[in-house]
């Protein structure tokens, strides 16, 4: 374990951060809902009854939206798996065989992204957790990449937009995984160092280059 906390006079308070901390990390390895419900009890808890202020008050409130973030990665891998199922069990005869490449590297770019994620949240790395744009400036290109490709492959093959809308849609999940990832980055900058998180306000007209 190489993470740290503030050590506090009352030790309950410690093991309390501590399996708080390994908790939210269970659940980055399984992003389930009763995970999240029961992390948000616990947090709740502990703000009651210790009443933490400083870097402990930020460590409580930024866990709480990383379970958050969490969370929504949780609820875009299920939706990942619907729209493979649907589009498998629609799939005839006449079904187009998109182009997987951009899918994959942008899958790619994605687990990496919240793989690191976790790290840095395990870690508690701020310098790591700084890198996020870097790698997230990659997701974005990747994303309007295959956006620009899938876009090219229709103007040839008009029998596919049914196909296509689900493809569009997987990668705009893939996008918000890796996406909620970064926001994990940005929340343990916040715990460490009281730093804002950045918010960004997606440009629709930037995600959806259609008329390019």
């Amino acid at each position: 374990m190489t993470n740290s906390f503030d050590r506090h006079t009352i030790h309950r308070f410690d093991e309390e951060l501590q399996a708080l901390h390994f908790q939210v990390l269970e659940m980055g390895e399984r992003v389930v809902d009763d995970m999240d419900t029961s992390a948000d009890t616990v947090i709740c808890a502990i703000l009651a009854r210790r009443c933490p202020k400083g870097r402990d008050l930020r460590t409580l409130l930024s866990t709480l939206k990383i379970v958050n973030n969490l969370e929504k990665i949780g609820d875009e891998a299920v939706k990942l798996a619907n729209f493979v199922d649907y589009m498998h069990s629609h799939e005839d005869g006449d079904a187009c065989n998109f182009p997987l490449d951009d899918i994959l590297r942008l899958g790619g770019v994605s687990i990496e992204i919240a793989k690191s994620a976790l790290e840095v949240f395990e870690r508690l790395d701020g310098e790591q957790a700084r890198q996020f744009g870097k790698i997230h400036l990659n997701l974005d290109q990747q994303f309007q990449h295959g956006l620009r490709h899938l876009v090219a492959f229709l103007q040839t093959e008009k029998t596919c937009v049914s196909n296509a809308v689900s493809q569009i849609l997987m990668m705009k999940a893939l996008e918000r995984i890796g996406e909620n990832s970064r926001c994990i980055g940005e929340l343990v900058v916040f715990q460490l160092e009281g730093e804002e998180p950045r918010h960004h306000t997606p440009d629709m007209a930037q995600d959806f280059p259609l008329g390019e």
